[in-house]
């Protein structure tokens, strides 16, 4: 086998690993972004108690903006 041979193996096998690296983390990304929206859509049940999520939120921070001008 000669030198070139061997090296251009290496690179591939190299260039292989890499690819497969690439793809192995862009799955585990997907996974995780899918597991996390599951259970943020999962806590919230539908798009309404969503907004209704949002909706206390807001209302809990104009509480606290209302207290904090009053000098409560």
């Amino acid at each position: 086998m000669k030198t070139t041979d061997i090296s251009h193996e290496i690179a591939s096998k190299a260039d292989h690993e890499e690819a497969t690296a690439r793809h192995a983390s862009f799955f585990i990304f997907s996974l995780g972004m899918l597991i996390l929206t599951l259970s943020f859509l999962s806590s919230c049940n539908t798009t309404r108690g969503f907004g209704r999520d949002v909706q206390k939120v807001g209302s809990t921070i104009e509480r606290q903006a209302v207290k904090v001008q009053s000098g409560r």
